[in-house]
């Protein structure tokens, strides 16, 4: 979600198939038996909307029920399940073993939305639309987990009849039948340390975030994945999250790589986060995309406002791949997607490569 804007369980559902399935990694060059390599995307689908009607409604500029009708007209112009099926080409095209997804949102209302792959034909549906995508485009993919986060499920006698909201945070990894590369101790979890989120006089919403761990074994290598999405509106409980994090499943002295839309980065209004998690005293992590591009801000937000059509010049970097514990950035180069016109998000995704010590 862009900072610039707003300042803006499913959990282990699919664990017992996913843990024991084997999954390959085909390394895109030989390299030394004595490393392994792991390649890792983070990805912010883009839910629709920046919310700034509802934040209107917040500030008594309109009212909450035509907020909330103007937004989901706002979503069903953005084109959700469409700019997800243009992501998975990105992924299936970029080949990562892992991916941190966010905003893989979920929206019901009264209108026919033309989501072929959404459960109803009055759902939008991100997770679907991108996984049908994916098939499709003959790229394996699985769920390893999805995690329910922010939504209107406390609210849902204020809203107009049949409407709802469900933002979700996936992650997925790529199948191959070598079986070179599997998954164990899946993990997902909210944080204790969560924004209420004003919408009127004495009311508020929760903004409900979180997390996903697995750990991961290539050739022979282990290391933990952590896919997250930290706050963007109020930058201490963004740190807060981020020390639960650091507390919580980056505690350990396996390898660590940590992706997503972390809402701090260069160039962010919300720099501490980075610091802190960059630094000695914190996270002890380190940037991929700095450490590969020294010098380049590579900016992932924001590429557009409100809908892919209203043009945004991005100033910040706040999608990351963070890693520490002897995991260290490799080469190639980081690099993006999504950089094409019509931006199918308003972030670039990010794709790394990781060594992982043998």
């Amino acid at each position: 979600m862009s900072t610039r804007a707003l300042r803006r369980a499913l959990a282990v559902a699919m664990f017992s198939s996913v843990a024991a399935m084997p999954l390959a990694v085909a390394p895109q060059v030989a390299q030394a038996d004595s490393h392994a390599f792991l390649t890792v995307m983070t990805r912010n689908l883009d839910e629709g909307t920046d919310f700034g009607y509802i934040m209107a409604a917040a500030q008594g500029l309109m009212s909450f029920s035509d907020a909330v009708t103007a937004t989901y007209l706002e979503v069903l112009g953005s084109n959700v399940c469409g700019r997800a099926a243009q992501i998975a080409d990105e992924i299936a095209a970029a080949q990562p073993d892992l991916v941190s997804v966010q905003e893989a949102a979920q929206w019901t209302g009264p209108l026919p939305t033309g989501c072929a792959a959404a459960p109803s034909p009055t759902t939008i549906d991100a997770q679907a639309a991108l996984m049908a995508r994916l098939a499709a485009d003959g790229a394996q993919y699985v769920v390893v987990s999805a995690l329910d986060e922010f939504s209107s499920a406390s609210i849902a006698a204020l809203l107009p009849p049949g409407m709802g909201f469900l933002d979700r945070d996936l992650l997925l990894a790529r199948v191959e039948p070598a079986g070179q590369l599997a998954l164990s101790n899946v993990m997902a979890q909210h944080f204790s340390t969560l924004l209420p989120l004003p919408l009127g006089p004495g009311l508020s919403i929760p903004v409900t975030r979180g997390w996903i761990s697995a750990d991961v074994t290539v050739r022979g290598s282990a290391a933990r994945m952590i896919a997250t999405h930290l706050e963007s509106f109020y930058q201490p409980v963004q740190m807060a999250q981020a020390m639960e994090l650091v507390a919580g499943p980056a505690n350990t002295s396996m390898p660590v790589v940590l992706a997503g839309d972390l809402n701090t980065g260069p160039g962010s209004a919300q720099m501490a986060t980075y610091d802190w998690l960059t630094g000695g005293a914190g996270g002890g992590f380190v940037d991929t995309w700095a450490a590969t591009h020294p010098g380049d801000p590579g900016y992932t937000d924001a590429f557009y406002t409100e809908d892919p059509f209203t043009p945004s010049t991005p100033s910040e970097r706040i999608d990351l791949v963070l890693v520490r514990n002897a995991a260290v950035p490799s080469a190639p180069k980081d690099f993006m997607t999504g950089l094409e016109l019509p931006h199918p998000s308003d972030h670039a995704g990010v794709v790394a490569k990781v060594t992982l010590p043998s």
